[in-house]
């Protein structure tokens, strides 16, 4: 998957998504986000079209290290809770996820005290030999993880690099039309995504009323 494709998805995720979920089997790692901001063209025309959620596939020579800034005292960590759903979602600091990016994913590692590899790891050799990598931070816990080739899927199927730009730049079309039409009769169903991310315009007028 080329390196623009990456930058676009990895922004739609980090905007207002969250880090959800995770799983390793075999030489395969999945990472799920959830609220991320791909036009999903399988809902119905008045429902909500943010993508609910997506996975990150690496496969061949995976690795994964988990992160966090916590002091935990729970015999089970934080990273196997997330796996089993007993705890929320780690949202992702705006814009703090990448791909590709060894460089960025060094600093990820060296932001946080509390470093778990799944697999074996060096943090330079490691980062550096990855052909495919994401680094994340989401607030007191983050995910750097890697492999030889990354997929990208969502709950129908595939998502291939050549749909990931369309698919953000429909998002961002759909994301005009819901404001736009916010508070008419033709208004669409609520979006928390698009609520979250408020136009300019609209920012500057709560501001003003503020006042």
């Amino acid at each position: 998957m080329n390196i623009n494709a990456l930058n676009i998805l990895a922004d739609a995720i980090s905007d207002v998504g969250s880090w959800q979920w995770w799983h390793m089997e075999n030489d395969m790692l999945q990472l799920e986000f959830r609220d991320v901001l791909l036009y999903d063209e399988s809902k119905q025309e008045k429902d909500a079209h943010t993508m609910d959620v997506i996975a990150i596939r690496f496969f061949g020579n995976v690795f994964a290290v988990f992160l966090d800034n916590l002091d935990e005292e729970a015999e089970k960590p934080w990273y196997k809770r997330l796996y089993d759903d007993e705890i929320p979602a780690f949202e992702c600091d705006g814009y703090e996820l990448k791909f590709d990016s060894p460089e960025y994913a060094k600093k990820v590692y060296d932001g946080y005290k509390n470093r778990t590899p799944i697999r074996p790891f060096d943090s330079v050799d490691t980062l550096t030999g990855a052909k495919h990598l994401i680094a994340a931070r989401c607030g007191e816990a983050g995910v750097i993880a890697g492999g030889d080739q990354i997929t990208v899927l969502n709950n129908i199927g595939l998502i291939t690099e050549s749909e990931i730009e369309p698919l953000s730049r429909k998002w961002w079309e759909y994301w005009k039309k819901y404001w736009r039409l916010r508070r008419t009769r033709d208004a669409l169903q609520k979006d928390w995504a698009c609520e979250v991310t408020i136009p300019v315009k609209q920012r500057m007028r709560r501001k003003s009323d503020d006042s």
